[in-house]
């Protein structure tokens, strides 16, 4: 764990406000020109995250209302970052880009999250407890 401060990815606008010093994007600009040639494995580090607010919900997919995503809104890091569950699906489904520097890091562990321990999973849920407007 970098120790500092957790980098988000996924955030958008979309999906309601959170504390941060730069400003969300929009879902639906940040759409890439290219599917990933290792989507897959980085959609299985996605999913692999360490969950630190597990939420029960389903929302209406934000290109599709047709279609639905369960426990969304969950959060999920590996250490370094936060994301909420559903960016894996939407970058498997609509080609979400991701923050170069995440991608290298996904990359650079081979598509593995790596262990934490309690007291550092604790500090990252304080961490999300405060970007998401959450009692931490």
């Amino acid at each position: 764990m970098s120790g500092g401060q957790l980098k988000t990815a996924g955030m958008f606008r979309e999906f309601g406000p959170v504390r941060s010093a730069e400003p969300q994007e929009s879902i639906f600009d940040s759409v890439a020109d290219e599917k990933l040639p290792d989507l897959t494995q980085v959609v299985t580090y996605l999913d692999s995250g360490h969950i630190l607010v597990d939420a029960m919900d389903i929302a209406n997919d934000a290109f599709d209302p047709t279609r639905q995503v369960m426990n969304g809104s969950t959060v999920m890091t590996d250490g370094d970052w936060l994301w909420r569950k559903d960016l894996a699906y939407y970058l498997r489904r609509h080609r979400i880009a991701l923050p170069e520097e995440f991608l290298a890091i996904i990359r650079e562990r081979n598509y593995v999250v790596p262990s934490r321990s309690v007291p550092e999973l604790t500090a990252c849920s304080r961490q999300a407890g405060d970007l998401m407007f959450w009692d931490s």
